[in-house]
């Protein structure tokens, strides 16, 4: 059924979602719709939006921002997305970013103490979490090679 076109009712209906949350999500730029011609404004969705849908309430319900979403799914209005490698190098340069911070953190043992510390030390433990959670996902949903 890649071929298909819904109405944002029909897929409003199809994802369990009201039209309102997917005019949200197109608005905000994270679903590209096809646009009819002829003036009269229909947006058809596409099984490559549900998709779309599907990662953006995962990533939704792992506590990632709207923009952390965006972000994650890659793409401008232009439709330019990086691709998948430049997508995982980024993640590492983070991960990277992520190791030497915390081994700064570490050289001061009186800032393990600091319940701030710990309060952000947990978010960004969670959102690893969230991140590894995702690429398992994508890994288990891409072919075999």
């Amino acid at each position: 059924m890649d071929g298909a076109n819904y109405t944002i009712g029909e897929f409003a209906k199809m994802l369990g979602l009201s039209p309102r949350t997917i005019d949200f999500y197109t608005r905000q730029g994270l679903l590209h719709p096809e646009q009819s011609g002829r003036g009269h404004g229909y947006r058809h969705y596409t099984e490559e939006d549900r998709r779309r849908v599907s990662l953006i309430k995962q990533l939704q319900a792992k506590k990632f921002s709207l923009q952390e979403i965006r972000q994650a799914l890659d793409v401008d209005v232009k439709g330019n997305s990086a691709s998948p490698a430049e997508v995982m190098e980024q993640v590492i340069l983070e991960l990277e970013r992520l190791q030497a911070a915390i081994e700064n953190i570490r050289s001061s043992a009186l800032l393990l103490d600091q319940p701030a510390v710990r309060a952000v030390a947990m978010e960004a433990l969670q959102r690893a979490t969230a991140l590894c959670s995702v690429l398992v996902t994508i890994l288990h949903d891409m072919p075999p090679v």
